[in-house]
C-alpha cells in the first residue's frame, strides 16, 4: 500500500512516517497522527530551500546567501551584500549547505 500524499517511509521502515521529499515535517507528533491527517504535519518545502526525504522544520537544508531566525522558521530571508575595501557587493553569508549541519542560520566572513 502506497503511502499517503505527501508522506514516506524511511528507509527500512515499513511505516509512512516522514515527509516526502519536496516537503517538511511542521511539528513533532505521533506517527499515527501524521498518517491520518499528513497534510496538517508535511508542509511544501519553501522555495529557496531544499527539502530531501525526512526532511524536519529544524532541518531544512538552506542554500548559499540564505539565513533564517531560528530553527522554527520556515522564511528564508536572502542576505545583504556588505561593503568593503574590494569586496562591495559580495554577499558573505552562507546557508547550511550540509543538512547534518547544526545551524540553519550563519554569517560569515568571505
Amino acid at each position: 500500500i502506497p503511502c499517503p500524499y505527501p508522506l514516506a517511509s524511511g528507509t527500512g521502515s515499513v511505516t509512512c512516517s516522514v515527509c516526502k521529499a519536496g516537503f517538511y515535517l511542521k511539528a513533532s507528533a505521533d506517527p499515527a497522527d501524521v498518517f491520518k491527517s499528513p497534510t496538517d504535519y508535511c508542509k511544501p518545502c519553501p522555495s529557496d530551500a531544499a527539502c530531501p526525504v525526512g526532511t524536519t522544520l529544524e532541518t531544512l537544508v538552506l542554500p548559499r546567501g540564505f539565513w533564517r531566525a531560528s530553527f522554527s522558521s520556515a522564511e528564508l530571508t536572502e542576505c545583504r551584500a556588505f561593503g568593503g575595501d574590494g569586496q562591495a557587493g559580495q554577499a558573505r553569508c552562507v546557508g547550511n549547505v550540509d543538512p547534518g549541519e547544526a545551524s540553519g542560520r550563519r554569517v560569515q566572513e568571505a
